[in-house]
């Protein structure tokens, strides 16, 4: 297992770490001028300028490292010294892409170092001595644009602008040391739509893969079996594309239970907003409604420019979003509030990271320079809530349910429902003109650009489209559900025939199959899982009594409901 035998590697710096801790603590706090936001401007402690172009992405291996990527088609990594100072290490740079670098990221452990390239590679790199472990090269040679480590170290997921994400299993580092990486590292990949993949993060159990687009989608990907289709998805998650996203690194953290899981999942966008989402799956073996969901949770505003990325802490309870305005702002997740703007950058800020610990957050930018900021002292308040558990328990009970205004139809919205909607999309100074009117989800439904203008004093042209937006989305979702309003479950699907199951039996993989597919698929000799492609352990296949149980009480109402619907008509 990967960090085994490497510990040793960061035992110099931790040491350095511990001898001058309490020094780094007094100097934690840096020009805490106000800004009128309750928010405070740390100055810059450390400026790195070794890159010839444009830095596009830059990440921490615990306080210790700092790998930076650039169009400059590098990857350079520096060390922490006593001071806050970074010196770059003896085997940077590391030279082996041909076209710009897009993205690194760290493994969690931080023994390995991957870096996406426009030249359609992505390479691994031995973090200890600066050695290429292998390149992973997707069947197009289209642009890889992203690419991230799992939380368990065993995956690494990249996607870029074949418009398709691809899954890799990275945990032998056996088969990596040939450099020559077997195809069937590549576990699996998947297909949106005819858009360019932006960002991929995995949630922190390891268990699911979330993916944005340029066309503006968030996806969640089942990371363990191979699901041809997402599990859930959010278009027009942000209106002119997704440029990044990343999970909470503790909540949904522990092991998956029978009510299902909850995750917090940042995403940033061309359209300058900063999202805060719930990602709910339920269990698949409970009744009812199940269907995984990404409900809006909050909308952070502050950013007059794109957001080009996003990062939680450690422990996440702060957020930080780097933008095209050229700086870079933390956020309490908690109370939803700003907390400190970074500023010193001339350009576009492109990406941000923090250190393990917290203490710092180091940004690249356009203008070929790396900055790192010393944030302790300006989140200090959030960072003395005592106990993760604790923060985490804040966090969850500020979800909204997925019972909660996302699963409510508009038409049934009430005038509160409405003006707390308008303070999650940062239209709060509009809410006393609509409850005044007491404009309910009935009234929203037939509001026009004129009423927004004249009578309800929306002046500003985006915010009336972001309205008629929600009114239309509402609007396509009414009718779609009465064209089909009984589509099936996709845990309901045989994967092998994409229909409704009548015999589920299930499968050595985990899967349940329709028994006469999968009879087909062992009759025809192969011995292999159809989803996952991995050798089954045995052949036997077990009936699935309660899937099929629930499939039958699926078909009764899907009947009943269709019944009723002739009759309507």
């Amino acid at each position: 297992m990967e960090g085994g035998d490497d510990t040793d590697h960061f035992r110099d710096l931790e040491l350095l770490r511990e001898r001058c801790s309490a020094l780094n603590r007094n100097r934690g706090k840096n020009g805490n001028s106000d800004d009128g936001a309750g928010s405070t401007k740390p100055s810059p402690v450390c400026t790195i300028k070794d890159h010839t172009n444009d830095v596009t992405s830059v990440d921490f291996a615990g306080r210790s490292l700092l790998a930076t990527g650039s169009s400059d088609k590098s990857v350079r990594v520096f060390k922490w010294q006593v001071g806050d100072q970074f010196v770059e290490v003896g085997y940077s740079p590391l030279l082996g892409h041909t076209y710009a670098v897009n993205c690194v990221n760290f493994s969690p452990y931080g023994t390995k170092l991957a870096s996406a390239s426009t030249d359609g590679s992505t390479i691994i790199w031995d973090v200890k001595t600066g050695d290429r472990l292998c390149t992973l090269q997707p069947p197009s040679d289209a642009a890889v644009r992203v690419c991230a480590f799992s939380p368990n170290s065993a995956l690494l997921a990249a996607g870029g602008d074949d418009d398709m994400a691809g899954i890799w299993d990275v945990s032998t580092l056996s088969l990596l040391r040939n450099r020559q990486c077997p195809e069937k590292c590549l576990l699996r990949r998947m297909c949106g739509d005819e858009s360019t993949v932006t960002s991929v993060g995995f949630t922190p159990d390891s268990c699911y893969l979330a993916t944005g687009s340029s066309g503006g989608e968030l996806r969640v990907w089942d990371a363990r079996y191979g699901h041809s289709v997402p599990l859930a998805m959010k278009a027009e998650a942000h209106d002119l594309g997704v440029s990044s996203l990343h999970f909470s690194p503790v909540v949904g953290k522990e092991e998956i239970s029978a009510l299902g899981k909850q995750y917090l999942l940042a995403s940033g966008g061309q359209d300058t907003e900063l999202h805060l989402w719930v990602v709910e799956i339920e269990s698949q073996i409970l009744g009812g409604d199940n269907t995984p969901i990404i409900a809006l949770h909050h909308s952070l505003c502050g950013h007059s420019a794109p957001i080009m990325s996003v990062r939680f802490n450690a422990n996440g309870l702060i957020l930080a979003s780097a933008s095209g305005d050229k700086t870079v702002r933390l956020w309490d997740t908690i109370k939803l509030t700003p907390l400190a703007v970074l500023e010193g950058h001339k350009r576009y800020v492109t990406s941000c990271a923090f250190s393990d610990d917290g203490a710092l957050v180091a940004a690249g930018s356009g203008d070929r320079v790396v900055h790192v900021w010393r944030v302790d002292g300006a989140t200090s308040s959030v960072n003395q809530i005592p106990g993760k558990s604790v923060g985490k328990k804040k966090l969850m009970v500020r979800f909204p349910s997925q019972r909660f205004r996302e699963n409510v139809k508009l038409v049934e919205w009430n005038c509160e429902d409405v003006c707390g909607w308008l303070v999650e999309q940062g239209l709060a100074e509009y809410s006393h003109n609509f409850r005044s009117h007491a404009i309910d989800g009935r009234e929203l439904l037939t509001v026009t650009d004129e009423i927004l203008e004249e009578k309800l004093g929306v002046d500003a042209l985006g915010h009336r489209n972001r309205i008629l937006r929600l009114v239309r989305k509402s609007s396509q979702d009414s009718l779609t559900k009465k064209e089909a309003p009984n589509a099936p479950p996709s845990e309901y699907l045989c994967p092998i025939t994409q229909e409704l199951i009548s015999d589920p039996v299930l499968c050595a993989d985990g899967f349940t199959y329709e028994r006469v597919a999968m009879e087909a698929w062992l009759a025809s000799g192969k011995r292999t899982s159809p989803m996952t492609n991995e050798k089954l352990t045995h052949l036997t296949l077990t009936p699935n009594r309660t899937l099929r149980t629930l499939i039958q009480s699926y078909g009764g109402s899907a009947t009943t409901s269709c019944e009723a619907t002739s009759d309507e008509s």
